[in-house]
């Protein structure tokens, strides 16, 4: 065993492994701040807020904060990450899962920022940068296993789309094909959806139209008020959603049928890209040994009901599934310590 440290990069979260500890994770938004240390995680009103950088790394576009400084995505994303490291105490050697359909450019600029970083390279050695398909699938295996022959279809769940990869699981999980990328299935829509139908709801009652004169930071936390409702309907199946726009102040009562109605045509549209990917490929159904899902996403019940009916196949997750690519990446670190260690 070593003290190998995981991290994972995602537009909603950032997580942090380390085995035998609880993962860390954080809201994918950088804090400023001038008198302390800058912290990752939910604003909660001071300092300077950076947010959206994940999907900014390599732009040469910088991000304006309010006070109209300007940051590189892929600086502030190192930034984050050494942050996150410090919260799990550190750890060597480490390895980073990267987004899977993140290409080379991207990733080298990633790559380049972080070596102004040497809390992120422990004795001098330069975090490993990998998919996160491979570090997914890596934890999947692990815990709670895979089959052992036939093509293992991962879904990977995520706030600004969903990524989907082919693994063939008799040769060592090699990936078939390149990871595809379906951005109109997302963590983001699902809470903006709920939002309209909570504010369509208040309308209706009221004969109203709430979003017309609500304040900004009335959606903003409406729209996070959201969020978190969906997050419970993975559990519950029913929940109320505080509520508190300009003229209005009650709990919204929402159901996991409501829910999953609001899903529904976007997740059978991601059902199609899964099965033209397998097309594309050459893959029956019948060469599927499993569907393997992480990311927030993957814990409403709708999304691993629907791929095995779709698919034909058992589906694989976890009771965390968001932490499952950094859980991976740090047993990815191990086994490149365990494979130079003499016999």
């Amino acid at each position: 065993m070593t003290d190998a440290l995981g991290l994972s990069i995602g537009m909603t979260n950032l997580v942090a492994a380390r085995e035998g500890r609880q993962p860390v994770i954080r809201r994918s938004i950088f804090t400023l701040h001038n008198d302390r240390a800058p912290d990752v995680g939910e604003y909660t009103g001071s300092g300077l807020p950076l947010a959206g950088f994940v999907e900014r790394v390599g732009d040469p576009v910088p991000l304006v904060a309010a006070d109209g400084s300007q940051h590189r995505g892929e600086l502030v994303l190192a930034e984050a990450l050494d942050v996150m490291a410090r919260a799990a105490g550190g750890g060597a050697p480490v390895v980073i899962a990267v987004p899977a359909h993140w290409g080379p450019s991207t990733v080298g600029a990633l790559r380049g920022a972080l070596r102004n970083k040497p809390a992120l390279s422990p004795d001098g050695v330069p975090p490993g940068l990998v998919p996160d398909s491979l570090t997914a699938l890596a934890g999947l295996q692990a815990d709670p296993g895979l089959p052992v022959e036939g093509v293992v279809v991962l879904c990977d769940f995520g706030g600004s789309g969903t990524s989907v990869t082919l693994a063939d699981a008799g040769a060592d999980f090699a990936t078939i094909g390149p990871t595809v990328r379906y951005p109109d299935f997302s963590g983001d829509q699902i809470d903006q959806a709920l939002l309209n139908h909570v504010l369509s709801g208040i309308a209706s009652a009221d004969n109203a139209d709430p979003a017309g004169t609500a304040a900004v930071g009335s959606l903003t936390r409406l729209r996070a008020e959201c969020r978190q409702a969906k997050e419970r309907l993975s559990a519950d199946t029913a929940t109320a959603i505080p509520t508190e726009l300009p003229g209005f102040n009650s709990d919204v009562r929402v159901t996991r049928p409501e829910l999953e109605q609001l899903m529904s045509a976007p997740l059978a549209g991601l059902l199609d890209a899964v099965e033209d990917t397998l097309q594309r490929n050459n893959i029956a159904l019948s060469s599927v040994n499993a569907v393997a899902t992480v990311g927030g996403g993957a814990a409403i019940p709708l999304v691993p009901q629907r791929l095995s009916e779709r698919l034909r196949a058992p589906v694989v997750t976890t009771a965390q599934p968001q932490l499952q690519s950094a859980i991976g990446a740090a047993l990815v670190a191990e086994r490149v310590v365990d494979a130079a260690a003499p016999t």
